[in-house]
This record gives C-alpha cells, structure tokens and sequence, in this order.
C-alpha cells in the first residue's frame, strides 16, 4: 500500500510539473508544425488520417489535458492568490471537454448540390464498401478503416474476402491472364508529327479498357478479330450481320435480303430464323427489335452499318488488322500489321503501330498505395480509394472512381467505394449559381449560391439564403459554408458546401471567456502582488 501510495505521488509530481508541461506542449507544436507541412503538400484528408486523428496526436492531447487537471489538483485547497491560475486551468479543461463532446457526436461532411435538385445527403468524412447482391436483393455496408496507409482487413463476407484497403492509391497498368473466348486485347501507338497517343483496348468485359477510343474527330473501335473478312466484303447496302454463336458473318447481299422502308422513310431488314421473324434497323441499333419496338437481346444477330462510318474519321482495329473508308477512293481498305513497320492512315498524316496483341491477357489498371500530391489545395496525385478482394479464387480491385461488378453462375454482385452519408429532415435546393472571374483571366475570383430550404416542420414554406464566403448558412444547428463548385456542363455549375455539426461549441466558447477571464485575473492579482512588496 505505501508502495502504491508512493508512487502516485511520484507520478503526480511529475505530471503536474513545468517540466512536463513543456515537453507535453513541445512535442503538440512540433505535431502542429507537422500537420501543417501534411497538409499543404498532402491535402487535409491526409493530415487528417495521419496526423490529426492519429493515436499519438490523441495521447499528446490526452496528456496535455492530464498535465492540466493534476496540476491544479495538487494545488488545492483553493488559495486566493491562485484564483486566476484556477480559472485558466478550468477553462482550458472546459474547452477540452467541448472538444471531446464534438469528436464524438460532432458531424464533418459536405452536401453537393445541382440546380434546381433537392437534395438532403450529406457525405461524412468516412469511407464505407457496398456490396450489393442482386438477386438476393440484399445489401451490405463494411466500414472502411480511417487509415493513412496501406492496411490489412482480413474480413470474410458469404465467401467474400476482403484481403486490404489503400485509402490513397494511383494505379498502373498490368496484364492478367485470361481465356481466349473472353475476348482479345492490344497495345497500339497513334501518332504523326504533332501528336501520338498509346491506345490500349479491349473485348474482355473485365478490362478497365473498353473497345471505342474517342481522339477529337477520330474514333478508334476495337472488333473481334473474326469480323475482319466480313467487314471487307462487298456490300452495295453496307449492311453486314454477324452470328455471336457461331461467329459466322454475312452481308445482306450474301443471304439475298432486301431492304425495306417504313412509312416514314426508314431502313430495316428482315429475316426468318427458327421459324422466327427477326427485324432490323441498323441505322439506329445492331440489335434486333420486337414488334413494340423495344429491343430483343435473346436474338443472338447483330447488324452493322457500314455507311454511318463514311463521313467522319472512323479507324476500326481487329487485333493485328485494320480497316478504314477512303474517300477519295469511296471504298473500304484493310491492312495487316507487319513487324515493328506503321500502318499510314489518311487523316492529317496519321500511323499506327502495333505493340501489343494478345488473346490470353487483358489489360487492367493495378492500384499501389501512394501519399496524395497537392498543388493549389488540389489533390492531382493519389486521390483514388482502393480494395482488393478475393471471391472463388480469384482477385478483384474494387476502386473509388470505378466500382467493379462480379457476375457467377448464380449471382451478379456490385461492389462501391462511397462515403458515409446521413440524411437531413429538410432540403437544399440551388437556385442560382453565381461565378465572378480575375479581370483578363478564366481564374475564379469568387463564387457564390442562391438557395431555398424547405423544412416540412416548418409552415412557412421554403426560406431563401444567400451563401458565399464568410457568410455561411446555419440552420438546426447545422453549419453550410460554401467550398467549391462543379462543372456540369458548358455555363452550369453545381455548388459544395462543408457541413459542420459542432455540439460542443457551447462549451469551448464558455472555456474560452473562462480563459481569458482568467488570465486578466491572473494578471491583476500578480500586479497587485508587485506593488504590495514594493
């Protein structure tokens, strides 16, 4: 028991000590200074996860508050000449506490609106995974940890496996091994004088890459490879029909088909198959249509239209061949790649070469943890949330910009990266969008939001606030201040607010007059010290 009664009062000595109270107060400012490099270079969600909200910068605060409240412990009974040094202590504890009560209970979010939408979602500052299935109609929420690094999950949802998370990442392309009936892929270079662009497509539907790549007027599609023939043929219609079974291929004129009109003028083509009638209109969709009009997917055809390509630049590779319409020559031409030698293409003195072709890989994009990069308060640089999963023996990526869906013999399952996000008992609507540029620049010099907000709790109707810097919207104890913007389309813009939810506010403003009451105190009662030994 003395043993015990000892060294307590060991530890107290040394808690409520100057000595300690600079170090505790050294170790937060170098913290501080820290946080306040993170954040620059980082942006703040990094700082953040690392610094702010990390289990040491919580210990260092912890200790501060016991450095705190043990020193003015062993300082009672309460002696007058200490009045202002309690009133300071107690002060600074209060405001402790405020902020204990807003980490808790306190909400740190953003609301995105688009004009003339009502909206009541705020996204939270917390990431969380859905996994969705869709034929069990069934939803699950995993909450993602707040984590600045790479981190080990190691969770199993129905066979699920979540195997790590990298809350900042950037990605890389990588080849994965694949089977040859999902579908081919390449790797070519575009380029002439001015300009080359790498173009990587793929059929398999895994790929991160798709089969269309838009360069300005140029349009580059990615077929399979047995089309090639088929697309060469010739057809005074133009109209070619494929086989998805079977992969044969046929134009209009093969089969004898003849081309019909409707009543208002449009081209379909028709046929029997199986003692069914399929119709076409392959101007406007290579799949077959039902008498209401609406589209049949079960019919296994697909018609094409060569003459919609005629009058724009359109390249269309079939792995290691190509085709394009030449004007001048009013015919389609076909080419095959040959070792390390470019194709020429008649727009503006275009090549292509082959890299890459390859029907046992599929490109995808591979993300690896990074710290994020900021320039002018804009992340450029590891701004991409990131799980790898595992699910029948495989391994999938699940990113925040690209939700990935898993599709088995009994189950389609969708997966997404989002953010937490609460529901208000009102809505905010954007009225009017307001942007005012640097005179001579497109540089935003200011902006602002006009919005109503209607509260179903209140007869009143919908209020309208005016909200831009420094002059925030509050309302149910809500804060709205607004961020940034969004562009939508040309001349619209959607707005984003910060949300702040701070219940403890009370308490730190009253432990701050304490603090300041307290230190004029203090200085009063040193002053009249002074003069009394004078």
């Amino acid at each position: 028991m003395n043993f015990i009664k000892k060294y307590y009062k060991k530890l107290e000595k040394t808690v409520s000590s100057l000595k300690f109270a600079v170090v505790i107060i050294s170790l937060l400012a170098l913290a501080s200074v820290y946080g306040t490099f993170a954040e620059s270079y980082h942006g703040t969600e990094y700082a953040s996860r690392v610094i702010y909200k990390s289990w040491w910068f919580m210990a260092i605060q912890f200790f501060m508050f016991l450095s705190i409240l043990v020193s003015t412990i062993v300082r009672l009974p309460p002696k007058k000449r200490l009045y202002g040094f309690y009133t300071i202590h107690a002060g600074l504890i209060i405001i402790f506490i405020g902020s204990v009560v807003t980490y808790i209970n306190g909400v740190d979010g953003s609301i995105e609106l688009l004009p003339n939408k009502p909206t009541n979602k705020i996204r939270l500052n917390e990431d969380v995974l859905k996994i969705q299935f869709e034929k069990q109609k069934k939803a699950l929420t995993y909450n993602l940890p707040q984590t600045g690094s790479e981190t080990k999950l190691d969770s199993d949802y129905l066979g699920i496996k979540l195997k790590r998370y990298l809350p900042f990442s950037k990605t890389k392309l990588s080849w994965e091994k694949s089977n040859p009936e999902d579908g081919s892929s390449g790797k070519y270079l575009l380029y002439n004088e001015n300009f080359d662009e790498t173009l990587i497509l793929s059929l398999n539907p895994v790929s991160d890459y798709k089969s269309l790549e838009k360069l300005g007027l140029l349009n580059v599609h990615y077929m399979p490879e047995h089309l090639y023939d088929c697309f060469l043929k010739d057809s005074k219609s133009g109209y070619l029909f494929w086989n998805l079974k079977d992969n044969s291929c046929f134009s209009a004129e093969e089969k004898k088909l003849k081309v019909q009109m409707t009543d208002n003028q449009t081209k379909f083509i028709q046929f029997k198959e199986d003692g069914r009638m399929l119709r076409f209109f392959p101007d406007f969709s290579p799949i077959a249509l039902k008498d209401d009009l609406t589209k049949d997917d079960t019919v296994p055809y697909r018609a094409f239209s060569r003459s919609l390509f005629k009058n724009k630049p359109h390249l269309f590779i079939f792995g290691d061949r190509v085709t394009f319409y030449r004007k001048g020559l009013s015919k389609w031409s076909g080419r095959a790649f040959k070792e390390d030698k470019a194709i020429s293409l008649p727009w503006m003195n275009f090549k292509i070469i082959k890299e890459k072709y390859t029907q046992n890989e599929y490109p995808i994009q591979t993300p690896f943890f990074t710290k994020p990069t900021q320039i002018n308060n804009e992340l450029i640089d590891g701004n991409v949330r990131a799980i790898e999963l595992e699910f029948n023996g495989e391994s999938f990526w699940v990113r925040s910009d690209a939700p990935l869906s898993i599709t088995n013999t009994k189950e389609t399952i969708n997966f997404v990266i989002t953010q937490k996000a609460i529901n208000l008992p009102y809505e905010i609507t954007l009225k009017n969008f307001v942007m005012k540029m640097d005179p001579g620049t497109t540089k935003p010099a200011s902006y602002e939001s006009f919005v109503s907000l209607l509260d179903g709790r209140n007869t009143n109707g919908a209020s309208k606030h005016h909200v831009y810097m420094n002059n925030p919207l509050k309302y149910d104890d809500f804060t709205f201040y607004q961020s940034s913007y969004f562009e939508i389309d040309k001349d619209s813009y959607g707005s984003v607010f910060s949300v702040n939810l701070d219940p403890g506010r009370p308490i730190k403003y009253f432990g701050c007059i304490l603090l300041i009451f307290g230190s004029i105190w203090h200085y009063i009662i040193r002053r009249k010290k002074k003069k009394a030994h004078v």
